[in-house]
């Protein structure tokens, strides 16, 4: 990665493919990862920043991630995001040396259909005060508003995001790379992993592990005195975003607009788009598009008994949006 940063100097990463954790400390680790049974989160754990010292003022932290992924009937899906967490803003010379626990969701839920799992991640240190400091603030403000799961909705945003990740990387003088990594995963449990700013061989990685208190990396038991980042990645059966998939969203209250008007074909006819476009969405595991369109069948056949005679109610029907539904009720 930092070879295309624009002349970066060379650094040597350790990359730790499984980091033991303590049982319970990080939801899904060791949990099975399965093609279209599940979709996968992008967590950022903690840090700790060691580069940053060359700065004489006060800096920014900044974790930059870029995932790619197989897409269901699609090209692959590619998601980038830019976070600058308060934990790791205005920081000055007294917070080298000290884990910082984010916790901090890079990617939400994103259906897993197989393959590999592409990952670009990097951890930055930026100097505060100048010029990069409004761009930053902008790249952080479009990755905000692009979203984290919908790639649709991202790809607009995908090239400001990079190309001003590219910007902010190139300045030598004012930001420092304190870890990354460009690397394939053949994903088929949910754990944790890290990269450690290290020579090649010169940790044992069977000796790593996660600090049940403060997440910070281990080594023999001991905190490992280099800079690092440890990021999970989480399998979990719940998109709590469903409502938001545009589409659908979309389709959803045209749907409901017809129960509204109280006109069954209309109704019939827009819960057949919704339904297709459901089983069609690349952004739903099957099983959860299955039960969203057993929830709207059954929101149709409450508005329209038998013979197709709207059912009498005490107030007009009011208009439900998608997230109201109750996927997972």
């Amino acid at each position: 990665m930092w070879n295309k940063l624009k002349g970066a100097a060379p650094m040597e990463m350790v990359y730790v493919p499984a980091v033991q954790a303590p049982a319970g400390l990080i939801p899904g680790a060791g949990e099975r990862i399965a093609a279209d049974e599940c979709y996968i989160e992008l967590y950022i754990e903690s840090c700790r920043l060691a580069e940053a010292r060359k700065f004489a003022s006060r800096f920014n932290g900044i974790v930059y991630s870029f995932v790619s992924l197989s897409r269901e009937g699609e090209a692959s899906a590619k998601l980038a995001a830019v976070s600058k967490p308060e934990k790791l803003t205005e920081l000055d010379e007294n917070s080298l040396d000290k884990v910082i626990t984010v916790s901090k969701q890079m990617m939400s839920a994103v259906p897993w259909r197989g393959g590999s799992l592409g990952l670009e991640i990097g951890l930055f240190s930026i100097k505060t005060g100048n010029l990069l400091t409004p761009v930053l603030d902008y790249v952080t403000k479009v990755s905000s508003a692009a979203g984290g799961s919908f790639v649709g909705a991202v790809k607009p945003f995908l090239p400001l995001i990079t190309e001003g990740m590219d910007l902010i990387a190139g300045q030598r003088k004012d930001t420092a790379i304190e870890v990354a990594i460009d690397t394939d995963i053949a994903l088929q449990a949910g754990g944790v992993h890290a990269i450690i700013a290290a020579p090649k061989g010169s940790i044992d990685l069977a000796k790593i592990s996660l600090d049940k208190d403060d997440r910070k990396l281990l080594l023999d038991g001991k905190p490992l005195n280099r800079g690092y980042c440890v990021l999970s990645i989480r399998p979990t059966l719940l998109k709590s975003d469903y409502g938001e998939i545009p589409e659908l969203k979309e389709k959803y209250a045209a749907f409901q607009a017809a129960i509204k008007a109280n006109k069954m074909k209309d109704a019939q006819d827009a819960l057949t788009v919704f339904r297709l476009a459901t089983i069609a969405s690349p952004d739903l595991i099957t099983s959860d598009a299955q039960k969203l369109v057993k929830k709207a069948d059954q929101k149709l056949k409450d508005a329209f008994p038998a013979g197709g005679i709207a059912a009498p109610a005490t107030k007009p029907h009011e208009i439900e949006e998608l997230a109201a539904i109750g996927l997972y009720s």
